[in-house]
Formats: structure tokens, sequence, C-alpha cells
């Protein structure tokens, strides 16, 4: 793969990019200039301050902050986190394998390392190894290599998406999917997980508890009991949600579903969809997540480059007939997804 041409093309377009920054830098590694630059880094602690500002406000019980700190957990945790647990945050390996344990509020960052850096990475939208294509599989069928359930039948309703959603990130991923993994060492029974030693262990189920208690316990201690519901579900379902409206348009969507490639990074492109690459409302809020193409070719680049590198790998594909799938926002990236949904409803 090192002597395809479709390969050069983009390691020509990163070498130039980047080491043009590293020149006028004066950095002594081009490795240095692919990590966030001091505007991200300004974004990323304004988010922070912004975020943890809220806190005393919310936590007091202020209506309007049930929507506004989770909203802002949300910009915070996808301007920061996915990049540093793709080790793109900075040149640092320590800052990068500190700064998820800072807001664990997706996943455990262990836990998400097996799922989404190695697994969903390296084995993109192909059945039995990806293991975002197996989450839930008795509620969603959103490839065909999950087995048609009748339960599947309702999926593409709106209730159906609206609870699955609101769940996915705090039950989901941070409870029943960590637990599996955990205890039955494979994440979705696509990833082998290693064996943690019993110190190790305890660490991880610690974590898990004190996320609990700050998601779901605490307010049951400080409001009355029909206050105390409210806040207990409604942040983490609006977290939930900004998190599955960024990552489903994503992959699980016609033309990326059931693409593939033999060439490694040609598979990256095929099954990956950008969205809304001239909109700062959709570059923010996703955290640079709508250029899920570069990201796939690149994920130790931080996605404060993948503007800049979008064109260039545009060009490329265009050059090398490959296709490159992106569309205009977020309206019409979510009317795709839920066209793919109810397309997996029916029955084979």
């Amino acid at each position: 793969i090192d002597n395809d041409e479709f390969v050069s093309d983009l390691k020509a377009l990163t070498s130039e990019y980047f080491g043009t920054i590293a020149k006028k830098k004066s950095l002594s590694n081009i490795t240095e200039a692919t990590k966030a630059t001091l505007a991200r880094w300004a974004l990323v602690m304004t988010l922070m301050i912004s975020f943890f500002g809220t806190l005393p406000l919310y936590i007091h019980g202020n209506w309007i902050f049930i929507v506004l700190t989770p909203v802002l957990a949300w910009l915070t945790i996808a301007n920061y986190w996915h990049d540093a647990t793709h080790f793109a945050l900075s040149s640092d390996w320590k800052v990068n394998a500190f700064m998820p344990y800072l807001l664990p509020l997706l996943s455990s960052p262990s836990v998400w390392y097996h799922q989404h850096t190695i697994g969903h990475h390296a084995y993109t939208n192909i059945g039995h190894k990806d293991p975002d294509l197996a989450h839930a599989p008795q509620l969603m069928r959103e490839h065909k290599s999950i087995r048609w359930r009748s339960t599947h039948s309702n999926q593409a309703h709106f209730l159906r998406i609206l609870l699955v959603w609101s769940i996915a990130s705090g039950i989901g991923l941070n409870i029943l999917s960590d637990m599996r993994a955990v205890f039955k060492l494979t994440y979705n029974n696509a990833v082998p997980c290693m064996q943690r030693s019993r110190s190790n262990l305890a660490a991880h189920l610690f974590g898990r508890l004190f996320y609990v208690s700050v998601a779901y316990v605490w307010p049951f201690f400080v409001f009355p009991i029909w206050k105390a519901l409210i806040w207990s579900f409604v942040p983490n379902a609006i977290f939930s949600m900004c998190f599955m409206l960024n990552s489903q348009i994503n992959h699980m969507v016609g033309p990326c579903i059931d693409a593939s490639s033999k060439n490694f990074y040609k598979h990256q492109i095929v099954t990956a969809q950008n969205f809304g690459n001239d909109s700062r409302l959709c570059y923010y809020f996703s955290g640079g997540l709508n250029y899920q193409i570069e990201h796939h070719l690149f994920p130790t680049i931080n996605h404060c480059h993948l503007p800049v590198l979008a064109p260039g790998v545009k060009r490329i594909c265009q050059k090398h007939g490959v296709p490159y799938n992106v569309v205009s926002g977020y309206k019409e990236a979510l009317v795709a997804h839920l066209a793919h949904t109810s397309e997996m409803a029916v029955r084979p």
C-alpha cells in the first residue's frame, strides 16, 4: 500500500501542509505540527471554564442550566476529549492520556480505546468487527450483520429513536457496554478487551460508580423526588442526544454502510460521510466530526487542521475515482440516516 499512488498523494498533501507549519514555527518534529494549535487550546479552555462555571447554578437547580450545562458538557467533550483519545491533542502522550480522565462523561477512556480507537477505526463498517455496528442489537439494526428481530420493525419510529438516543451514552456506553466489556473481555463480541489486574479493575469500577453518582444519584440528595427524577434523566438525555446526532450520521447512511475497499485508506473514505463543511455551526457543535472522512484518514491529526486538508483530500479522491461522500448539513445528514434506519427495519 505504501507504493500506491493514491496513498502517496495523501502523504504528499499532509507532508507539505505540516512541513510548512513545522518550518514556520521552528519545530524539531513535524508530528508536533499535527496537534492542537494555540487557538484550539484557547477554545478548549474557554469551553471547560464555561462548563465548570455553570455547575454551581446547575447543582442549585436553576432550570435554564438543565439544558445549558449538558450542551456545554457536549461541546467541551466534542472539542477536546475525542482528540485526546486519539493522541491528537498534544505531542506529549501524558497530556493525551490524562485529559480524557478529567471529564469521562462520554465513556470510560480505557474502554473507549478498545471500542472506538482500536475497533471502530480499524474495521469501519465491517460486520462482526466494528463494535459500533452492534450497539443494542435487540433495539436497533443498522447493519445487515445484525440478525433481524421483530423488535426492529418499529426502530424508525420517533419514540424508539428518542429512547435509544436518550440513553445511548449514559446507560449504554457508560454502564451496560462498559460492564460487558470488563467482565466478558470483549466489546460487543467484536473487539477483545484486556484482562485487568485486581487493582486496575477496582479503580475502574470505582470510576464507574463515581460516574453513576455524579450523573444520576446526587439529585436525590438535594431535590424533592419529582425534581430529582427530572434532573437525573433530562441532562443525561440531552448530552446523549448531542452525541448520537453527531455520531450516527457519519457512517450509518446508505452510501457508506456497505461500502468497502481492500485499500485501507480508500476504505476509510468510502465508509464515512462529511456534513456541513461550509458551516461553522456544524464544525463547532460536532467538534470537527463533520470532517469524518479526513478524521478517519488521519485520526492522530487534531480536528482543527482538517478543514484545511479537506479540499486536498477531495481533489485527490476525484483524481483517483474514489467516492467522497458529503452532504450540506445536519438536516440532509439526519434525513439520510433515518432513511437508512427505516430500510434496515424491513425484514430481509
